[in-house]
């Protein structure tokens, strides 16, 4: 509560001095370099100086800012995970439900496609190969879910709704990987598609562990724009 007429004010943004944007600059471009170069590479195969000459910065500036490969590496991973999921998660639009859900799954191809290696690494490390990137790739994976229950009103909390989303998300994973590694086998729109069908399931897959649970309107909303063929599968689908 505020006393009289005295207004909260929120104190203005505290500006960076120059030697501190000199340093992000750097920073970001030592990583902008590394997402590069682990996007291509194997760990093994990329040096720090690799980093270091495509960033045109000095060798030593890595370790000032990320004490080693392995830190610079995990910082890639990261900045994968938030560019995939700023890209992925829009806020909300006037589009409908269901194309803001496609969107988000042609944003996920589209992203991984440009970074093949470095998203088959984050895949890969989010299937138990490397603790710390399952860790990064775990946190990315439940925003998604979030947004997703968001997005179709669906009720976080419910352990169904938890299992079969989480169950439809490691089906988008397998499916990433097999089409990155099987040098894109089928059309982008397809695959989103498929997508939509694996949720649309997996929702119903929910509705049967939880009697209680109504999936109905978030299945109308993802139904809302599939081709014909697709909306009969999807009423035909078991409640």
């Amino acid at each position: 509560m505020v006393a009289g007429n005295a207004k909260l004010t929120r104190p203005p943004p505290r500006r960076l001095t120059r030697r501190q944007e000199q340093a992000e600059v750097t920073r970001r471009k030592l990583l902008d370099a590394a997402v590069e170069h682990f996007s291509a590479h194997h760990f093994d195969d990329v040096a720090t100086s690799d980093i270091t000459e495509s960033a045109g910065v000095a060798q030593g500036l890595l370790f000032h800012y990320f004490e080693n490969k392995r830190g610079i590496y995990l910082e890639a991973l990261r900045d994968a995970a938030a560019k995939l999921n700023a890209a992925a998660t829009p806020p909300p639009s006037d589009q409908p439900p269901g194309e803001q859900f496609r969107h988000m799954v042609r944003a996920h191809l589209a992203y991984f496609s440009g970074h093949d290696g470095l998203a088959l690494r984050l895949i890969l490390g989010g299937n138990g190969g490397d603790h710390e990137a399952w860790e990064i790739f775990d946190q990315s994976r439940w925003r998604t879910i979030e947004w997703t229950c968001g997005l179709l009103e669906l009720d976080i909390g419910s352990p169904a709704v938890r299992l079969m989303l989480r169950s439809c998300a490691g089906a988008l994973d397998e499916a990433t990987t097999y089409w990155l590694k099987n040098d894109r086998p089928f059309e982008p729109d397809a695959m989103v598609e498929v997508i939509v069908e694996l949720l649309v399931t997996s929702l119903r897959c929910a509705a049967q562990l939880d009697p209680e649970l109504d999936v109905d309107d978030a299945v109308a909303k993802l139904v809302t724009g599939l081709p014909a063929e697709s909306r009969e599968t999807s009423r035909r689908s078991p409640a």
